[in-house]
Parts: C-alpha cells; sequence; structure tokens
C-alpha cells in the first residue's frame, strides 16, 4: 500500500514539474507565432470599440457560434449566433458596426483560437483606463488528467512594471502584484502580460 502512495506522489510530482515546463514553452512558442495576428486583433477591436461599446465570444470548439454582448448607456444586450447565419449580419447593421472590420476581427480570431475579447477598465492615479483582455483555448494546454485551461492576455496601452520574477506590478504600489479577474499576470513584454486560467473571462 505504501508502495502505491508512494508511485502516486512521484507521478503526481513529475506531472506538476512537466506541466509548468509544457506551459512555460506554449507561452514563448504560440505568443511568437501569432504576435502579429493577435495585435491585428487588439486595434480592430478598440476602433470598433471606440465606436460601440462591445465584448465577443467564440464559445464552441469549433470556433463557429459567437456570443456578441452589446453595451449601451443602460442596458447590455447578449446575441447567439452562427457566424453564417444572415441575423449576424442584420444586428451589426442595426447598431451601426462596420461589418467588414468586425468579420474580420472574426476571422482573426478563428486564426489565434481565441474564445473571448473585451475591454477591462482599472485606475491609475484616479484616472480611468483600459486594456484589451483576450482568452484562447488551444489544444495544446489541455491533455489527461489536466483540467482545461485558457491562455490569457492583458495589452496595456503604456509599459507596465514588473518585478524580477516578471510578476505584473501595481504601478501605484511597486510592492504589490496587480491582479486581474483575481489572476496573477506575467510578461511578455513591457506592454503585454499573460495567465494560465482555468476560465475565459
Amino acid at each position: 500500500m505504501k508502495s502505491i502512495i508512494n508511485y502516486i506522489i512521484l507521478l503526481s510530482l513529475l506531472y506538476g514539474a512537466s506541466s509548468c515546463s509544457h506551459s512555460k514553452k506554449f507561452t514563448q512558442n504560440y505568443y511568437s507565432e501569432n504576435e502579429a495576428t493577435l495585435q491585428s486583433i487588439r486595434s480592430r477591436f478598440k476602433q470598433l470599440y471606440d465606436k460601440n461599446p462591445f465584448a465577443l465570444e467564440l464559445h464552441d470548439k469549433k470556433l463557429s457560434r459567437i456570443g456578441l454582448e452589446i453595451h449601451t448607456d443602460s442596458i447590455r444586450y447578449i446575441y447567439d449566433f452562427n457566424t453564417s447565419e444572415p441575423y449576424l449580419l442584420d444586428t451589426l447593421h442595426k447598431y451601426q458596426f462596420d461589418a467588414r472590420q468586425m468579420n474580420e476581427l472574426i476571422n482573426d480570431m478563428q486564426k489565434a483560437n481565441c474564445t473571448w475579447i473585451t475591454n477591462l477598465d482599472y485606475y491609475e492615479k484616479r484616472q480611468k483606463k483600459f486594456l484589451v483582455f483576450i482568452s484562447v483555448r488551444d489544444k495544446k494546454l489541455n491533455g489527461f488528467l489536466k483540467p482545461e485551461k485558457y491562455f490569457t492576455l492583458a495589452f496595456f496601452d503604456q509599459p507596465q512594471p514588473y518585478d524580477e520574477r516578471g510578476r505584473l506590478l501595481d504601478s501605484e504600489d511597486l510592492k504589490k502584484n496587480r491582479l486581474i479577474n483575481g489572476e496573477m499576470f506575467r510578461k511578455i513584454n513591457s506592454n503585454v502580460s499573460y495567465a494560465l486560467t482555468g476560465k475565459f473571462r
């Protein structure tokens, strides 16, 4: 019985070590391979969002069903479409979205396996600021006995402070880590941080 317990503990330790290494390798590879597409997604989203605040979800594994959250001053409208349905185009026209740019955004998100994009607000020196928050689902993050993980990215407009271990810091109190949605984020570059999370939003 004792040998079985020791074997299980050993397997758990090996799994934990390989999981950390695997996650780090995925982060480096995924971002370098998809940087141009991700920056295109961020740029196009900001242009569309400035005219009509919204969030967009691709919520099936084929990335063909979308959830569209449209934010007005008082109400949040939530729509669900298949990308091939004509109702999607009708809704975009109704809310005066640029349909061509929205279609390009969806195509880029499918290409990069993005499942969610939104704006999150935060404050610095009492000034409201925004970051673009993107989630990615990738089969390389999943495996036997592993719960589903999302690679989440935070795109800031200005360079951010990090500690010596690459963890995102609160720019108003450099002794504290800044958490986003309760998660610790780490450095990809001065303006982009990432976390591996169990939720996409």
